[in-house]
């Protein structure tokens, strides 16, 4: 059976384009997609690029204490998305910028219930008042049965105020009007999943996404394509990150040989570097290209640079 056309029916709605942005240390990296057209499909890459500042720029917004830059932020992101569709700013937040933590609350909890717990959590994590605004950000991750019945797992991020206040600024002067906080384990779980979907073969029960960085190591575990948990510890040494996997899986209650695949990102993102993983979990480490999610995978730019965009890309992703 054939399908006919009408001409005189309306043009489907196109889809608003995903922006994102990642700060860390003066670079800011940007990406623009717009969205698949069907299922099976990854969007098109409009945009994609890093801005340098002469400060760091990932304080200037999201700290709490020196000055914010703000207008040269503004107009920087401003001059990168000129035209956009999109509707509103993904940030891709690193663990220690912001207060953050997982917690578990009963399935059966009713939402303002649960909100309010998490907010009160957040306000004592934070060393802040509950009598004053605490914002949060608060998204499920995945569901676990424990002693006293099935528990929903959540990621929260605590917002402060001037934060808040400085990304809608941002966003306002985008003419998206709204953003959305995406923390960086849960972008680089969502290359690892896209990546997955379009490979033949069926995904490891667990798979470790590293994040090297300067000054912190970032860790993300993903389980059945899903974000399962994400962690984050001070230290770039690569015998520091192989304790902290090491420990994350006890504190999780998971063997070292349930993790068969570990993949790096990152701004210090080196395979060479990472032989204790290899030894720990029996697979060598790869670098995350996210570019490849989109078949857009450019010859002239090395593995690792690409992997410093897993952040920025995952956002759009998540």
């Amino acid at each position: 059976m054939t399908g006919r056309h009408d001409p005189d029916a309306p043009a489907p709605t196109p889809q608003p384009a995903l922006a994102a942005v990642a700060l860390y240390g003066t670079a800011l990296r940007y990406a623009e997609v717009e969205p698949a057209a069907g299922p099976h499909e990854s969007g098109r890459l409009r945009r994609l690029g890093t801005c340098d500042f002469d400060f760091a720029v990932d304080e200037a917004v999201l700290g709490l204490t020196g000055p914010t830059y703000l207008d040269t932020v503004i107009e920087a992101v401003r001059e990168i998305f000129r035209g956009t569709s999109a509707r509103s700013l993904l940030v891709a937040v690193h663990p220690p910028a912001l207060t953050g933590f997982f917690a578990p609350l009963p399935e059966a909890l009713a939402a303002p219930e649960r909100y309010e717990q998490l907010r009160q959590e957040a306000a004592l994590l934070a060393d802040v008042s509950t009598s004053q605004p605490v914002r949060i950000r608060a998204v499920p991750v995945r569901t676990e049965v424990l002693a006293d019945g099935p528990h929903r797992w959540h990621h929260v991020l605590h917002v402060p105020e001037p934060v808040h206040a400085r990304l809608m600024l941002i966003a306002k002067a985008l003419g998206v009007n709204t953003y959305d906080l995406v923390d960086t384990t849960h972008a680089a779980a969502a290359v690892v999943r896209a990546l997955d979907a379009h490979r033949a073969a069926p995904p490891p029960p667990f798979t470790l996404a590293l994040g090297a960085y300067p000054g912190h190591t970032e860790l993300a575990l993903v389980h059945d394509g899903q974000w399962y948990h994400g962690h984050h510890a001070p230290g770039r040494a690569p015998e520091d990150a192989a304790y902290f996997a090491a420990a994350l899986l006890d504190r999780l209650g998971l063997q070292a040989g349930q993790v068969r695949r570990v993949v790096l990102y990152g701004e210090e993102a080196d395979p060479a570097r990472y032989g204790l993983l290899a030894d720990l979990f029996g697979a060598a480490p790869t670098l995350l290209d996210p570019l490849a999610v989109y078949g857009r995978t450019p010859p002239e730019a090395g593995p690792a640079l690409l992997a410093a965009y897993v952040p920025c890309v995952g956002a759009l992703l998540r």
